[in-house]
C-alpha cells in the first residue's frame, strides 16, 4: 500500500509538472507571437528578425526545465530503477565484478549537495551556450543536441551512478569517459525530442524514465579494460 502511494504520489507530482511547463511554454510562444513580433514587424530590421522569435522561445526551453523540473529527475530516475527491477541487476552485476557484496552507496553530505549541484550546473551551462543555437532555423536544435547530449545523460544518471559505487566527480567522469560513445548517442536523442514544441516536457519525463534503461543496459555489461583502468588509477578517491 504505501508503495502504491509512492508511485500516485509521484505520478501526481510528474503530470503537475509537466502541465506547468507546457502553460509555460504555450504562454512564453503567445508572447513571442503576440506581442514581440508585431512589434519587431513594425521596423525595417525587426521585420527581418521577426520570423526567428519562434526559435527564441526554443533557446528558452532549458531554463523553463530547470525550474519546472527542479528536483524531479534524481528520485524519478532512481524510482523507475527500482520499479522495473534495474536497480538490483545493477547491483548483481556490480557484485560479480567485484567478487563481494554490492551495496547501494548512499551519498555523503558533500557528494549529494556540492558534487551534484556542480554537474547540474555545469550540464546547464553547457545546455545553455549551445542552445543558443536553437535560434538557427532546423540545424539548430540538432547542433545543440550534438554539443549538449552527452553531459545531459551525465546528469540525468549522476545519482544512480553513484548508487553503483562511481561516487564523485573523478570516478564518474572516468566512467562516463569510457562509455562516452553511448553517453554521447543517448543524450543526443534526448536533447533533440525535448526541443519538440510544447510537448517537450512530457519527453523530458520520458528520457528521465529511460535514463534508467539506459543505466542498466551500460553497467550490466563488464566494463571495458578503459574504464577499469581510469577507475584504478583514481584509487577510489572521491571529490
Amino acid at each position: 500500500q504505501s508503495l502504491l502511494q509512492s508511485q500516485l504520489g509521484m505520478m501526481l507530482n510528474m503530470s503537475i509538472r509537466v502541465a506547468l511547463a507546457v502553460a509555460l511554454m504555450i504562454n512564453i510562444d503567445a508572447f513571442l507571437k503576440l506581442v514581440v513580433t508585431p512589434i519587431l514587424a513594425a521596423s525595417i530590421i525587426g521585420a527581418i528578425a521577426a520570423p526567428f522569435t519562434f526559435f527564441v522561445g526554443q533557446a528558452l526551453q532549458p531554463i523553463v526545465f530547470s525550474i519546472c523540473f527542479y528536483g524531479f529527475d534524481d528520485p524519478f530516475v532512481v524510482a523507475a530503477l527500482e520499479a522495473t527491477g534495474g536497480k538490483e541487476r545493477l547491483l548483481l552485476a556490480t557484485s560479480a565484478k567485484t567478487g563481494g557484496v554490492a551495496e547501494w552507496h548512499e551519498m555523503g553530505f558533500f557528494n549529494k549537495y556540492f558534487t551534484r549541484w556542480c554537474i547540474k550546473t555545469a550540464a546547464g551551462v553547457i545546455v545553455g551556450f549551445s542552445g543558443l543555437a536553437s535560434a538557427i532555423p532546423l540545424v539548430g536544435s540538432v547542433f545543440t543536441a550534438l554539443l549538449a547530449g552527452w553531459a545531459v545523460a551525465w546528469d540525468m544518471v549522476y545519482v544512480p551512478l553513484a548508487g553503483i559505487g562511481r561516487v564523485g566527480i573523478l570516478r564518474q567522469g572516468a566512467s562516463v569517459l569510457a562509455h562516452f560513445w553511448e553517453y554521447y548517442w543517448f543524450g543526443f536523442w534526448a536533447v533533440l525530442i525535448e526541443e519538440i514544441p510544447i510537448v517537450g516536457p512530457v519527453c523530458h519525463v520520458y528520457n528521465v524514465y529511460s535514463a534508467a534503461f539506459f543505466l542498466e543496459r551500460v553497467y550490466t555489461n563488464n566494463d571495458n579494460n578503459l574504464a577499469s583502468a581510469m577507475e584504478g588509477l583514481l584509487g577510489g578517491k572521491e571529490l
